[in-house]
């Protein structure tokens, strides 16, 4: 997909120019995909080197809510994204450290299309991956985000990655 880095901030379009503003004054070399409200979407060259060096001018983009590489981009089907999320798992999680599912926007079930409940959704997702489950204070993150491209077409984002890899700098907010 054409996307690898998401960035969530606060509503408006003045608060849109300015964090894209400021990516352009530190230096940051980035490619705009699509943009929704609140939500950009960029295509970067290294989405793990690119957060941390927002990471280091953070406390100047105080309308960023979240800063998320992204691994991989697929349809927004429980069923492909638990595979999805399987793989990057085996590949990204040692067999003695701990992971939380996180889910953010909707996911469908393949077969009837219809909207998966929040909670079959993970489920179905954590069963498919063999290592430890911890909610409070997991050693990784597996990250999934459900966003329109170019407000039409829905995709869902998988991050499989440390917690401190992701930028949250308002964590109760998108």
């Amino acid at each position: 997909m054409s996307f690898n880095l998401m960035i969530t901030h606060e509503p408006g379009l003045e608060n849109y120019r300015f964090v894209l503003a400021k990516l352009r004054n530190i230096g940051l070399n980035y490619v705009l995909v699509d943009k929704g409200p609140s939500v950009i979407l960029l295509k970067v060259d290294d989405p793990y080197d690119f957060t941390s060096r927002i990471r280091e001018v953070a406390n100047e983009i105080q309308v960023i809510y979240r800063v998320i590489p992204i691994d991989v981009v697929t349809d927004p089907y429980v069923e492909i994204v638990a595979e999805k999320s399987r793989e990057l798992a085996l590949e990204k999680i040692p067999v003695d450290k701990t992971y939380r599912v996180t889910l953010h926007g909707r996911l469908y079930w393949l077969e009837t299309k219809l909207p998966a409940h929040t909670m079959d959704a993970i489920r179905v997702i954590a069963d498919k991956i063999d290592r430890q489950v911890s909610l409070t204070h997991p050693d990784y993150l597996v990250y999934i985000r459900s966003v329109k491209l170019y407000h039409r077409r829905r995709y869902a984002t998988i991050t499989v990655t440390s917690p401190s890899n992701i930028i949250a700098l308002k964590s109760d907010k998108p």
